[in-house]
């Protein structure tokens, strides 16, 4: 299922604009996916939660999406793709913005972080991945450490 079904999927996942529509899109395609590899039809009305214990998984699309275009934002801010794509992500057109155009808004939603503050982490790559870890597991296991009482 990882190395086919969602190698395919991630494909120029770096490039993506996600809503919070898209999330919740690609959250149901995980699990989709795995009700198909156990043939359980939505006729059974299984919850997503009884379909991961009995994988013994936890979610982790979602998680590895955000991980992809955090990587990707560390390699432009670094400079190793080159300064088109830095100018590209930092450009300001002119003109006004339109009222459903937020900018850069996904990565400081993600990380809490403000963007000059993600540029200048970014630069020391070991700090950089220790923290793409963490706020990727947070994004795939949003539940983790609550107890189900909550």
């Amino acid at each position: 299922m990882k190395s086919m079904v969602w190698a395919v999927f991630q494909y120029g996942v770096e490039g993506w604009t996600l809503k919070k529509s898209d999330r919740n899109r690609i959250e149901a395609f995980e699990m989709w996916c795995w009700r198909k590899m156990l043939s359980i039809s939505w006729e059974e009305h299984r919850t997503n939660d009884s379909i991961l214990t009995e994988l013994g998984l936890e979610r982790k699309l979602m998680g590895r999406v955000v991980k992809l275009k955090l990587q990707y934002f560390g390699h432009i801010t670094r400079g190793s793709a080159g300064q088109l794509a830095l100018t590209v992500l930092e450009g300001i057109m002119e003109g006004l913005r339109h009222q459903c155009r937020p900018r850069r808004q996904w990565i400081e939603e993600r990380t809490g972080c403000k963007y000059i503050q993600l540029k200048e982490m970014s630069q020391d790559r070991a700090q950089w991945r220790r923290k793409i870890s963490e706020w990727s597991s947070a994004v795939a296991n949003p539940h983790r450490g609550r107890s189900t009482s909550e």
